[in-house]
């Protein structure tokens, strides 16, 4: 698997644990750490020992952005309109500004499996567009979250206003865009930020429990009915009604479609094998 010092990878009953790993920055993201994370995540799409996917940091953070020298445009990698080196952007940046940050968010629901946030500590600006990426989102007490980039005087990128009204709601998406406010634990709960909340240091804990479940299902299906419910955002009733169809005669050719069929007329539990 492609990961270096700042991306950690292990596998763990079908769970593949990602650990962006820059404690000392609060595992901010720099260009390297961004471009790891992509390839990772793109790469693990097509491994089939990974079911689920768990997303959390290393230390006292899970994300606390985009990395200050990049975002001054002082590092090495030009950022555009901060940077002399703007003008010569590769043609890739040029393209996505953002570049491997916000192609991270995308690369996240283009896993084409479950992705699941294990948050303590600040996800904020970026942090916080990957933690709205992944499908549920677990934190502890210690979590902050907050659409950063207005602090700095940029509007939102990495797809937050994309994601932001669709997990919470209109009001706090464009509060939370227009002020910059840090949400903490108990209030990012309470407007959907969070999906659980737990006492400190017990949200990895939580996250790798839920992941191990879900890898123990029917992982096909499982996979294609996320892909239903993201088609489902910019569809119609009857476009996923047909969708739905095509799925539902996908995941009947499986193993685990035989499995759970039979294990219902038997009434047992059944005894899945994600495929």
């Amino acid at each position: 698997m492609a990961t270096n010092d700042h991306v950690l990878f292990h596998i763990d009953e079908g769970v593949g644990v990602v650990t962006m790993n820059r404690p000392e920055r609060l595992n901010a993201v720099n260009w390297d750490m961004g471009l790891r994370l992509v390839e990772l995540f793109r790469e693990i799409r097509f491994n089939d020992e990974v079911r689920v996917l768990v997303l959390t940091g290393a230390g006292r953070g899970f994300c606390a952005g985009g990395d200050a020298e990049w975002l001054s445009g002082s590092g090495d990698r030009p950022l555009p309109g901060l940077s002399d080196k703007s003008r010569v952007l590769p043609r890739y940046q040029r393209k996505t500004p953002a570049g491997p940050f916000a192609e991270f968010a995308r690369t996240i629901i283009e896993a084409d499996k479950p992705v699941i946030a294990a948050i303590s500590g600040p996800a904020m600006g970026a942090g916080l567009a990957f933690a709205l990426a992944c499908d549920r989102r677990i934190g502890d007490s210690k979590a902050r979250m907050c659409a950063a980039m207005v602090r700095l005087g940029f509007s939102p990128d990495c797809g937050i206003t994309w994601l932001l009204p669709r997990v919470t709601n209109l009001s706090t998406a464009l509060m939370m865009v227009e002020t910059g406010k840090i949400l903490e634990a108990e209030e990012a709960h309470r407007v959907g930020l969070l999906d659980e909340l737990l006492p400190e240091g017990q949200a990895l804990e939580a996250a790798m429990r839920y992941a191990k479940e879900l890898a123990k299902g029917p992982s096909v299906a499982i996979d294609l009915a996320r892909r239903c419910i993201y088609k489902s955002l910019t569809a119609t009733f009857d476009e996923m009604l047909d969708y739905e169809g095509v799925a539902g005669t996908m995941s009947a050719d499986t193993h685990d479609a035989r499995e759970g069929t039979s294990a219902f007329v038997e009434k047992r539990k059944p005894v899945f094998k994600g495929h």
